[in-house]
């Protein structure tokens, strides 16, 4: 039951941490859902799940993304996949890393939680202390500041 309510947010949070194919998303959503069961703790409402959901599959996510690198790096070694790819697959990984760590936390979070799909402005709002309209605001503006430093960096 748990595997059927969350697959549908993982998956597309997933889909937008990675930008990945749909094989790769579902190697990361199955990853989280075993994470999540491994280490299951009381949380106290859906708010706090959600949360605690987004940070697994984001973890996931950087996870396999690493591994996936160092596998293209072996194979280059034995003149499998160029040796770029492998550096743009961790050129991605830091970015995101570096410019998620740069948002305020409170900004971070509204991300996390509306990006992370099922969650609506007034719950996101709701989990964070304000209401849906600012909520949107905050999210709206934030997605803005990460666009525009996607552009200036060069990222697509």
């Amino acid at each position: 039951m748990f595997y059927e309510r969350w697959f549908e947010r993982t998956y597309a949070a997933a889909r937008r941490l990675t930008g990945r194919d749909e094989s790769f998303c579902l190697d990361v959503v199955q990853e989280t859902m075993l994470r999540v069961i491994r280490s299951m703790k009381e949380l106290q409402g859906a708010a706090e799940l959600g949360a605690w959901m987004d940070r697994a599959v984001h973890s996931a996510a950087i996870d396999l993304l690493r591994r996936e690198s160092r596998r293209i790096r072996r194979e280059a070694k034995r003149g499998g996949h160029s040796e770029q790819v492998a550096a743009d697959v961790d050129d991605r990984i830091e970015w995101v890393l570096a410019r998620m760590a740069e948002l305020p936390a409170g900004e971070s979070t509204l991300v996390a939680l509306r990006l992370g799909g099922d969650q609506s402005l007034e719950s996101v709002g709701a989990a964070t202390g304000l209401s849906g309209h600012a909520a949107q605001g905050r999210i709206r503006r934030t997605l803005a500041r990460l666009r525009r430093w996607a552009r200036e960096d060069g990222h697509d």
